[in-house]
């Protein structure tokens, strides 16, 4: 394609007025390139990146001419026409449809629905400024149906158009509101973290003063309230980390540590780390793992935390007695790719399927939290619901998938979950 400023054509002169086009194109490098190529020749240029955007602009501003572009994200050019073309103001308004489609019955269409003129992408550029110049002169030419039948089918088209138009608005508008409302929900989390931290550390600090002072020291009532303190303190240190760790992971700004992991030592660690919870229950807790698993490169730590997460969740929800599994195994899938797939077993109460994913979701649970003990070890003991969402993140940011299987719940045969982790190697 030639440069732009080799177009061989006169430009307006300074006395013309100066046409107004409107350019429905959702391409950033098309847009950019037609633009140049009108206002390189004094035409006034105003841009639309969807249907619904073109539509409301060609009411607002009654261009002098419309660049349609077919295929758009929203409604396709030729649904955007026929509205167009139901605005009194606009039905002699040319409108040229532009595409890269090669469909044998387009031309026709777009003749059909009021298009004055059809150009292929990629553009030629004098035949683009021709074709503009000449029906910025003549205007659109309007051809009445030429039947009643016809004509009841474009007011029908029409009146559907109408109503889907009125239905992507209201999504869009939707859309927009659960944005915001994702917005205030992670401002509100990073704020109440952030103001949390100072009165938790004054609690902290003046426990330990008190622990010093010899009148304290002595009286065993006193200890006894110190250590309910400390208790509490470092449950609300370790949710105010979860919520900056939530807040991190969505933000995609975690400090990830990436290098070789030896997966088969971590779920190890993981697992004598809960021996102890889990004896304390009575739940057998165990490892099935091959003598050997691929090393992933990832962050030690986070895997580690996100696991971690993963097999706390499944003893809190196996009574007491049950049992919980840590299995892993290197597997292939259907493109070659080579994972290492941890399943973390429990015999507890399960998850309904419609429950399955929205435990990963932020303040997400299975149950009514009202129901649950306010316990980090008891069964089903409750929590904020950042635990999985924590762990869905880490996964996440290791291109790894994350999922549950289960026969749904039921706490007096308690059918069990399955948890799948999958990384790849």
């Amino acid at each position: 394609m030639p440069p732009v400023q080799k177009i061989p054509h006169t430009p307006m002169t300074a006395m013309d007025s100066q046409p107004t086009i409107l350019q429905v194109e959702d391409t950033p490098e098309n847009r950019q390139l037609v633009r140049r190529i009108l206002e390189s020749q004094n035409y006034r240029v105003v841009d639309a990146v969807t249907a619904l955007e073109g539509i409301r602009k060609a009411a607002e501003i009654n261009p002098d001419l419309i660049l349609m572009d077919i295929n758009l994200p929203d409604l396709d050019g030729f649904t955007a026409v026929t509205r167009i073309r139901s605005f009194p103001h606009l039905r002699h308004v040319p409108i040229i449809a532009l595409t890269a489609r090669s469909v044998s019955d387009d031309r026709e269409r777009a003749r059909a629905i009021g298009c004055d003129h059809y150009l292929n992408k990629p553009i030629d550029i004098d035949e683009l400024l021709e074709t503009v110049e000449r029906f910025l002169a003549t205007g659109h030419q309007e051809v009445e149906a030429a039947t009643p039948r016809e004509r009841y089918l474009q007011e029908q088209s029409l009146n559907l158009i109408q109503q889907l138009e009125q239905k992507i608005t209201e999504l869009e508008e939707a859309y927009r509101k659960l944005e915001q409302l994702e917005k205030l929900k992670t401002d509100f989390i990073s704020i109440v973290s952030h103001e949390l931290r100072t009165p938790l550390t004054l609690i902290s600090s003046y426990s330990q003063m008190l622990n010093i002072l010899p009148a304290v020291r002595d009286d065993n009532g006193a200890q006894e309230f110190l250590a309910g303190i400390r208790r509490g303190t470092d449950r609300l240190q370790e949710i105010i980390n979860d919520m900056v760790t939530i807040i991190r992971l969505e933000l995609d700004s975690a400090d990830k540590k990436f290098g070789p992991v030896a997966m088969r030592t971590l779920i190890q660690t993981v697992k004598q780390e809960h021996d102890d919870l889990a004896q304390s229950r009575q739940i057998t807790l165990s490892t099935q793992l091959p003598e050997e698993l691929p090393v992933i490169n990832g962050d030690p730590r986070q895997l580690r935390s996100a696991l971690s997460r993963i097999v706390h969740n499944a003893i809190k929800y196996t009574p007491d007695g049950g049992k919980v599994t840590i299995s892993a195994s290197a597997v292939m899938d259907e493109h070659d790719q080579q994972w290492i797939e941890i399943v973390v077993a429990d015999t507890g109460v399960g998850i309904d399927a419609d429950k399955q994913n929205v435990i990963f979701d932020r303040f997400g649970t299975a149950e009514d939290v009202m129901l649950h003990s306010t316990s980090k070890t008891e069964f089903k003991g409750s929590g904020i619901g950042l635990g999985l969402a924590i762990a869905k993140g880490v996964i996440e940011l290791h291109s790894g998938k994350i999922w549950v299987e289960s026969p749904g719940y039921d706490p007096q045969s308690n059918p069990g979950s399955k948890f799948f982790i999958r990384l790849p190697v």
